[in-house]
């Protein structure tokens, strides 16, 4: 089943550090990572690791720049080394998510979505993620079920709008699918996938998944 990739938009801030060369370090690697320059910024993270081995900022942003790499049983590793330290920020979590989901590893992907919500009940996010998982794993039904939660917590949350228009132009109900779509563009207007995915599904309705 089609739907729109988990994401999360938000970096996780430099856990509090008492050490002044220690922060200008993470500060450096961060810019050199968010300027493209991944190397440089990879050698900064691991010198701060040589000193501090579980400093979790710097496993976590190791484990995007594998995750950027394609380098995704690497990426899963660092990540969860950094979750373990108790570094569960929303981006941390949906990071570990994604990259166990695209590893297939589905089971373990909603064990940590459904840690993550439990320590952030009212996060829409890792519902409306886990809803993907679930999707992927061929529960339907459930995926719908666990958007719809995403939407109670969050009526203003688009990405579960367009989730939920994804899965049930996927079912085969396409009125309800527009529905969702256009739900999802009063939200984002500009949002381009929701506008190709509501002219989509009005052309040509979606064959039901059995």
């Amino acid at each position: 089943m089609a739907a729109k990739k988990p994401v999360s938009r938000n970096t996780p801030p430099r856990p509090f550090h008492k050490d002044p060369n220690t922060l200008r370090i993470l500060d450096a690697g961060y810019k050199l990572q968010k300027a493209g320059s991944l190397q440089q910024a990879e050698l900064l993270y691991q010198k701060v690791l040589m000193a501090e081995p579980g400093n979790p900022f710097s496993l976590y942003a190791l484990g995007t720049i594998a995750l950027d790499r394609g380098d995704l049983v690497n990426a899963v590793a660092l990540f969860r080394q950094a979750w373990a330290t108790g570094y569960t920020h929303e981006t941390v979590s949906t990071h570990l998510g994604i990259a166990l989901q695209s590893l297939g590893r589905l089971d373990e992907a909603l064990e940590i979505y459904e840690t993550a919500s439990k320590l952030d009940p009212k996060n829409p996010r890792f519902h409306s993620n886990a809803a993907v998982a679930l999707a992927q794993r061929g529960d339907h039904e459930g995926a719908l079920q666990r958007i719809q939660l995403a939407m109670k917590l969050s009526p203003k949350f688009a990405p579960a709008y367009m989730n939920a228009g994804m899965f049930l132009k996927s079912l085969g109900r396409p009125v309800e699918a527009v529905e969702m779509f256009e739900r999802t563009l009063r939200l984002e207007p500009n949002n381009a996938e929701a506008q190709e995915a509501l002219r989509l599904v009005k052309q040509k309705p979606a064959v039901e998944i059995r």
